[in-house]
């Protein structure tokens, strides 16, 4: 019944529960109690999305229980962008959405996140068993459970370099000029601020590639 932030339960999976189904209202859903139980493989604070799986769960929950599986409504992005408002707002960890997208739209996705409201979503459809290759994760014993404040910091640090070019995000700047402005956006903003831009720039460029090589791979 009360679908406010409680302090109370940050950073637990009763703020996730909570948050989802404010998101969900907000959004003109309608919420209700159920029972369930979960069980998950995915090690928590492990850095793979547990959390985002967690509320991506909930949501097609809700969706199911109480809102006829509207997919029109409430469809994976929807479901998305609903569950990275409850970690952002109610477990209190300020997450991008990239996590959410990949636990909810599922497979292998390309997505640009120019619009943060509308991101665009692709799927790549390319087959790891068919060609031969396992995707494995293991434990590499680091805990991000902790990490919340570093975790912030990053998109903090990012923005202060776009604002250094007068612009909002790293997206809006052209790469070029930031290379040739590196020293004072150094003086400015510090060292690691522009690594984290450097490691942006290269992502973005990383992923492009790799997309168009697994889209040619694909190709018969």
């Amino acid at each position: 019944r009360d679908l406010t932030p409680q302090p109370v339960e940050a950073e637990h999976s009763a703020s996730l529960i909570r948050g989802v189904a404010a998101g969900i209202v907000k959004d003109g859903g309608k919420v209700g109690g159920f029972d369930c139980y979960t069980t998950s493989d995915v090690l928590g604070g492990s850095g793979l999305s547990s959390s985002a799986a967690f509320e991506v769960c909930m949501g097609a929950i809700f969706r199911g229980e109480y809102n006829d599986n509207d997919m029109k409504r409430f469809d994976q992005v929807k479901n998305a962008m609903i569950s990275q408002y409850a970690e952002n707002v109610f477990f209190g960890k300020p997450c991008g959405l990239m996590d959410q997208m990949a636990s909810s739209v599922g497979g292998l996705v390309y997505i640009d996140f120019a619009d943060p409201k509308n991101p665009i979503v692709e799927k790549v459809d390319y087959d790891f068993a068919h060609s031969g290759y396992t995707l494995c994760t293991i434990d590499s014993g680091a805990d991000h459970a902790d990490l919340t404040d570093e975790y912030a910091a990053m998109p903090v640090e990012m923005k202060a370099v776009a604002a250094f070019f007068g612009k909002e995000v790293l997206h809006d700047v052209d790469e070029a000029a930031f290379y040739r402005h590196i020293a004072e956006v150094r003086k400015v903003t510090g060292d690691r601020a522009v690594l984290r831009a450097i490691h942006f720039f290269n992502e973005n460029r990383r992923v492009k590639s790799q997309v168009l090589s697994l889209i040619h791979i694909s190709e018969p």
